[in-house]
């Protein structure tokens, strides 16, 4: 461990040759200490032994940490007996970190219910069932992908089926060959689970064939070990435990793998795509003893997604006068999308193959039409009038006969896949921003919008775009941490900072990010999108060489403490493809010169929380060339901001009224303009300007990094910055600019956060140290794993405080997973540790409400809160959760209506009066879900309003205002 909790002054590994500066006031601070400290060792003894039990509890805690970091290398994570120590050290003291929450959804076809009135989604860790009429999420179904709990690589899902035996059960395989099967509308746990023979599967999916004379479910799937054959393999459950398979198909070489598997919904058919062809097969026999003839043959293009279209003979396309082989009675049409953008419509696919095979064939090979309008892969092509998408953010829409196209452009991102309903009137669209849309293909409108978080995460699965190589680049892994950032008024509302989708945001040299996405947490749903930096979210995003045109980024934002105000910082350098044939100095020159940094500032509108432009600094930070801008930080008491920049320069901004001529500017509405502009700036020690660095000769100059934070009243800021291990922490008024005091090694390495929480300061590096400064003391300190930079970037741990719970919480980043631990500031035992399967890519506070939130690669939310405490930070739930998604039946309906009726006619006999009510003047109440979800989800059991006002409160969603009359 680093620190130690003893009332000793500084630890052990200060330098003793450097020195802080103090002044009087300083001074007067540790004569008062040391006369405390005298006071202290007058204590009783039972004091000093509750003084010793507390340390030896402390110094336990740190033990515990010690032997959990650092017993291993830095790509493990943490041992179960260990962990279970910790976590239940931690459900002792009343913190928890809630289930994952939304999640990006994967690169599979949507799926709908048998009737239409639900759509299936499949996330990289769960399913999630969504109401067609409302778009509100009525359940969710956890995935158990991740096993053992281990820091690797997770199995990625690979595609969702419905039964078409069992339409209430859905059919989810893994990429481990585990392939399990749900009850979606009730489910929570797997009813049944496959493991295929090689443990592995490529594609797999579902069709009804009679065994022993009743429908079962039969999983045909496409299995591959490593420098073995390509295989596709049937799979049926017979009774409870026995589970009967067989190989239909081997491909011909090790280096076919079918990546692509679709059969007919009778299993008649089965075709499937590797990289070099198709393979076309028909499946006979009985009761599980089937057998497949299948056809195998090459393509001009490597093969994305395919479809297929089974017709009888009259109603299908025309077919050649002369056939060696006797047709049959069905047409099978295929239809496959390349990575070049290609389309490729094979007509009667299987009759053709047949002729090719008998003895004087007049064909070598098969012969397609080809459609082409997409510039890079088709991503999912459909029979229904030929529907496709791809990289472009348009639906195209193919007529067969005549090739003639109609477009519907302008989508919010670029397409992944495309289903049809069962009756041909929804198109299910998944876009690759994360969001999901059913569209009426009668007017091409949407009818039901899904939308979850829009940031960046790590790709589960190859793109499609990257089966073809291409000019520029695509990373798999979200590369930088991703800005985010609570309402300090209503911690329900999340604001990140997200792209213009998946594609665009993974593609070039650097991860952009120009949008600001707001989300309701209460809800989960998104409220609304607004580019705080230039976009290209439709137009053609690519150069002329094919490289792709990249976005700005946004590195910092942050909230004043009224919420009317929002700083942010974008950052855009040229792409690296478009200088790699310059030479280096040329290179460097030109990225300098043309590189844009941006301090913009954004009034936030009190009625619908958008967003204005009010001020636009250019290079905020700048010597020679413009300076990064390392830190972005509010002010908790006042409307102002301060930025840090690498040419160690503190800047505080603050806004003043525009005046022309003496008189106040005003808007449209009246309402007084503001501009912000920089009152105040500060030097930091000896390092201010990027060339005062020594560097050895033909080496660049040492990097800096740097945090910082305001103090809880204001008046003080304190900045962390220098150099690697330079450790020093400013402590600057904010008010003079003067340097009033300056903290020796307060961290190491590069400084990654530095949080206040009076008195404490908590800075975090290559470890955590907790420093009271009124005691000018480490209270403790907690050491890291060591992490390999090139599997590891440290810039993925985080450091967040809660003012509200006087507590702060660490994100620990390991290769494909993380560790979250929150702490007091005056007690080393952390009160909660869990280990989260993910990257954690932001960690958030609110200001008006208790706990974190942390946003992980998989685009999940968690949320960790104060198990007691009813205000914290809390996600939203499905209507499952809420008791919320179960529907009345109709008989019970009509019956509390045939009594209703009965007791109406005694009223009326009572009274002597005979009405006839008028059957167009009754209607019946239609009341939302959401209503009713909004209704008695508002707040726990304990502070829900009285009995009688929630009555009249569901009566006033039941009944229906009367007409407005209308004079004659």
């Amino acid at each position: 461990m680093v620190g130690k909790t003893d009332k000793k002054p500084r630890a052990g590994d200060v330098d003793p040759n450097k020195k802080r500066k103090r002044d009087a006031s300083d001074k007067q601070r540790s004569s008062d200490i040391k006369r405390n400290r005298k006071d202290e060792k007058q204590t009783t003894p039972k004091s000093d032994k509750r003084t010793s039990d507390a340390n030896e509890l402390k110094g336990n805690a740190l033990k515990v940490l010690s032997e959990l970091q650092n017993g291993e290398t830095a790509n493990t994570t943490i041992k179960t007996r260990d962990q279970s120590e910790l976590q239940s050290a931690g459900e002792s003291n009343g913190w928890k970190i809630s289930s994952p929450l939304g999640g990006r959804i994967a690169d599979i076809d949507p799926v709908f219910s048998s009737d239409a009135k639900n759509l299936i989604l499949t996330y990289h860790t769960s399913i999630q069932v969504y109401s067609v009429a409302d778009s509100l999420l009525v359940r969710r179904i956890l995935l158990p992908i991740a096993k053992d709990n281990k820091d690797g690589p997770a199995a990625s899902v690979l595609t969702t089926h419905l039964s078409p035996v069992e339409p209430d059960f859905v059919w989810v395989g893994c990429s481990d060959g585990r392939i399990w099967k749900f009850n979606w509308r009730r489910g929570i746990k797997p009813e049944d689970t496959l493991i295929t023979k090689s443990h592995t599967a490529l594609d797999f999916c579902v069709s009804a064939i009679k065994v022993n004379e009743e429908l079962h479910d039969v999983v045909f799937v496409s299995e591959k070990k490593q420098n073995d054959e390509g295989t596709i393999v049937a799979y049926c459950r017979k009774g409870a435990s026995h589970l009967a398979s067989q190989i239909l198909f081997k491909t011909v070489r090790p280096d076919q793998a079918i990546h692509v598997l679709r059969a007919t919904a009778d299993g008649k058919y089965v075709v499937g795509a590797h990289s070099e062809g198709l393979v076309v097969g028909t499946i006979t026999g009985k009761d599980l003893e089937l057998e497949g003839d299948f056809f195998n043959f090459d393509t001009s293009d490597i093969i994305c997604t395919l479809d297929l279209r089974v017709t009888s003979r009259q109603q299908g396309l025309s077919t050649p006068k002369k056939q060696t082989v006797k047709p049959s009675s069905e047409v099978l049409d295929v239809i496959i999308g390349c990575g070049r953008g290609s389309i490729f419509l094979y007509n009667d696919i299987m009759t053709k193959l047949q002729s090719m095979r008998g003895p004087k064939p007049k064909q070598k090979e098969v012969q397609a039409r080809k459609f082409h309008w997409h510039r890079r892969a088709v991503r999912s092509v459909k029979w229904s009038r030929d529907v496709s998408g791809g990289s472009e953010n348009t639906l195209v829409l193919w007529q067969v006969d005549t090739a003639i196209t109609t477009y519907l452009p302008h989508l919010p991102g670029a397409i992944e896949n495309i289903v049809v309903s069962p009756s041909g009137a929804h198109y299910a669209v998944h876009l690759d921003d994360n969001s999901a849309m059913v569209i009426s293909t009668s007017e091409m409108k949407p009818v039901t919008y899904v939308s979850g978080i829009q940031s960046a995460a790590r790709y589960f699965a190859q793109p499609k775009d990257t089966l073809v190589k291409r000019v520029g680049e695509v990373s798999k892994e979200v590369r930088h941490p991703i800005p985010a950032a609570l309402s300090p008024l209503d911690a329900t509302k999340l604001h990140v900072c997200v792209g213009t989708g998946q594609q665009a945001m993974m593609s070039g040299s650097q991860q952009s990010a120009p949008i600001l996405q707001s989300f309701d947490l209460d809800s989960f749903t998104s409220v609304s999108k607004q580019a705080l930096a230039r976009t290209q979210p439709t137009d053609v995003n690519i150069t002329a060489q094919g490289n792709p045109i990249s976005e700005p980024a946004i590195t910092h934002i942050a909230f004043s403490s009224d919420a009317r105000w929002l700083a942010t910082v974008d950052d855009w350098s040229p792409p690296t493809g478009d200088i790699d044939n310059m030479s280096p100095d040329a290179k460097e020159h030109l990225v300098q010169e043309r590189r844009e940094i941006y301090l913009k500032f954004w009034s936030v509108s009190a009625e619908d929380e958008s967003l204005a432009l009010t001020s636009r600094i250019n290079s905020p930070h700048s010597t020679s060339r413009p300076e990064t801008v390392l830190a972005l930080a509010a002010d908790p008491a006042a409307p102002r901001f301060a930025t840090l920049g690498d040419d160690g320069l503190v800047r505080i901004w603050h806004f003043k009224t525009r005046q022309t001529d003496g008189l106040t500017s005003k808007d449209t509405k009246g309402q007084s303009l503001q501009s912000w502009s920089c009152g105040l700036t500060v030097g930091m020690g000896s390092h201010v300007g990027a060339d005062v660095i020594p560097a050895p000769e033909g080496h660049k100059a040492a990097k800096r990094s740097g945090s910082m934070s305001f103090s809880e009243d204001g008046s003080s800021l304190f900045v962390a910055f220098g150099s690697r291990d330079d450790g020093t922490v400013y402590i600057v008024d904010t008010h003079t600019g003067e340097t009033r005091m300056m903290l020796e090694n307060m961290w190491k390495g590069d400084v990654r956060s530095l949080q206040v929480l009076s008195p404490y300061i908590v800075t975090l590096s290559n470890d955590l140290r907790v420093y009271d400064v009124v005691a000018d003391e480490l209270q403790y300190g907690v050491k890291l794993p060591k992490r390999d930079a090139s599997s590891v970037p440290a810039a993925f741990a985080h450091l967040q405080v809660d003012k509200k719970s006087r507590t702060f919480a660490m994100v620990v980043p390991f290769t494909y997973s993380s560790q979250i631990a929150v702490f007091k500031p005056e007690d080393p035992q952390p009160l909660c540790i869990e280990t989260v399967p993910h990257r954690i890519t932001s960690l958030v506070s609110s200001a008006s409400s208790s706990g974190f939130v942390a946003l992980d690669d998989a685009a999940q939310l968690w949320s960790v809160t104060e198990v007691s405490d009813q205000s914290a930070i809390s996600l939203a739930k499905p209507l499952e959760d809420l008791r919320l998604d179960t529907t009345v039946e109709d008989d019970a309906i009509n019956g509390d209506a045939d009594e209703d009726d009965q007791a109406s006619e005694i009223d009326f006999a009572t009274d002597g009066d005979n009405m006839e009510l008028d059957d167009d003047e009754t209607h019946t109440a239609i009341v939302s879900r959401q209503k009713l979800a909004e209704l008695f989800d508002a707040a726990p059991a304990f502070a829900m309003p009285s009995i009688e006002d929630m009555f009249y409160k569901v009566t006033g969603l039941l009944t229906t205002k009367p007409l407005a009359s209308t004079a004659a």
